[in-house]
């Protein structure tokens, strides 16, 4: 057992997760390349994707299994808001999941508070949201876990109780574990929920029971299963006593941006650094897997990461200016920490960029050209029109007034 005072680096935290399954008999497997072959999902977003038939498939015999996966999630223009906000939240990061088959629940509960002692984390720092079904609150009771620290859900409004996993697709049940880092009395799931400094959501333990269909029937699965995943940043920030955006192979990052923002506006903004520490990583992650910048498919999201990057330092600097040097810096930053399950491998991302700040750069020009066309357009009619965003509307209309200003 490792001491609760102790604060492992990620790259340790992931050698005991895996250490500790391999101990145990577990079949370990390396990360999934990031583009998904599952038809349901462009990208890995979970660990049980690579999986899926492990459970669903009656002529496989499954084996208990475990990885760490690198994964993707970029669902709309509103998970991508969340970004830099949250502390704790990743377009890309890193899980580790595992497989469980053939074991009670309470055998299953008992294995995820096994794992979470090998570091120091003990019931007293634990509260559990479980579904209606009362196996889960059973499992965690036997195994000494108090009726106060276990709060049960009807619907999936603030914790998920009720998993699928694409349609068709495994759907489960399964309990979340929220570390405390207050000892303050819960008294609700809101209170919980709503103060994320303290209660920080980390693990679900998910038990798979069935099989979606296309027509969205659920039918039992020959191998029912726990499915156990833990954001690998947000164990990190259980263990290192801080938020995900500063533990040990993050903030680097975050620190080689706020630096680039500070030489070029003397000034410097939090969320703007996490954001583009974000984007970056993933912006990496994807071309590793051979991508570039397209109009559709995969491509598209590595397009519009790469310009979301752009905008968003540019918006902050006041002005277009040229990120190569930060590209440098930020790939030397992740190089030498070389802890990133996907993106160990050195890829050079700067000619990807270069293209896409050429490509920006034009768009910006032609948004000058039509804002001098149409004074009078309001921002959303230009936007319904022509296409003109209003990140790109306010660049273009400050470098218009630089030049009229005589800048160069």
């Amino acid at each position: 057992m490792r001491s609760a005072s102790s604060r492992p680096v990620v790259q340790e935290i992931k050698s005991v997760l895996i250490e500790f399954h391999k101990n145990k008999g577990y079949k370990i497997f390396d990360s999934f390349p990031l583009i998904s072959a599952d038809p349901t999902v462009m990208f890995i977003n979970a660990t049980i994707t690579p999986f899926k038939s492990w459970f669903a498939d009656g002529s496989i015999r499954p084996d208990n299994y475990a990885l760490v996966q690198g994964c993707l999630r970029m669902g709309g223009a509103n998970e991508l808001d969340v970004v830099g906000t949250n502390p704790y939240y990743f377009t890309f990061f890193e899980m580790f999941g595992s497989g469980t088959f053939r074991v009670t629940h309470e055998e299953a509960v008992s294995y995820l508070l096994e794992l979470l002692a090998e570091f120091g984390v003990g019931k007293q720092n634990l509260y559990f949201t479980i579904p209606t079904e009362q196996e889960f609150r059973e499992a965690l009771k036997r195994s000494g876990i108090e009726e106060k620290r276990i709060f049960q859900l009807s619907k999936n409004d603030y914790f998920w109780q009720e998993w699928k996993f694409g349609v068709p697709g495994p759907v489960g049940r399964g309990l979340t574990v929220i570390f405390s880092r207050s000892s303050e009395k819960v008294k609700s799931v809101e209170q919980l929920a709503n103060d994320q400094d303290r209660y920080i959501e980390f693990l679900n333990l998910i038990y798979i029971h069935s099989q979606s269909t296309s027509e969205d029937e659920l039918v039992p699965i020959p191998n029912p299963g726990f499915d156990l995943g833990v954001g690998i940043e947000r164990l990190a920030a259980v263990l290192q006593d801080c938020d995900s955006y500063r533990i040990d192979n993050i903030l680097p990052l975050v620190e080689t941006v706020r630096q680039f923002l500070l030489e070029h506006s003397e000034k410097s903004d939090e969320v703007v650094a996490r954001i583009c520490s974000d984007h970056f990583r993933a912006i990496c992650a994807l071309s590793t897997q051979g991508l570039t910048s397209s109009n559709k498919g995969h491509g598209y999201v590595l397009r519009k990461l790469t310009r979301r990057f752009l905008e968003t330092i540019w918006s902050f600097i006041g002005k277009p200016e040229s990120t190569h040097e930060l590209i440098r810096r930020l790939s030397e930053t992740l190089e030498s920490r070389g802890s990133t399950v996907g993106i160990s491998d050195h890829v050079d991302v700067a000619d990807n960029v270069l293209s896409e700040e050429t490509a920006l750069l034009s768009i910006i020009q032609n948004a000058q050209q039509i804002i001098r066309q149409h004074p009078k357009m309001v921002p959303q009619a230009l936007h319904n029109t022509f296409g003109i965003s209003r990140t790109i509307l306010a660049l273009a209309q400050q470098n218009q007034h630089r030049k009229k200003g005589g800048e160069t």
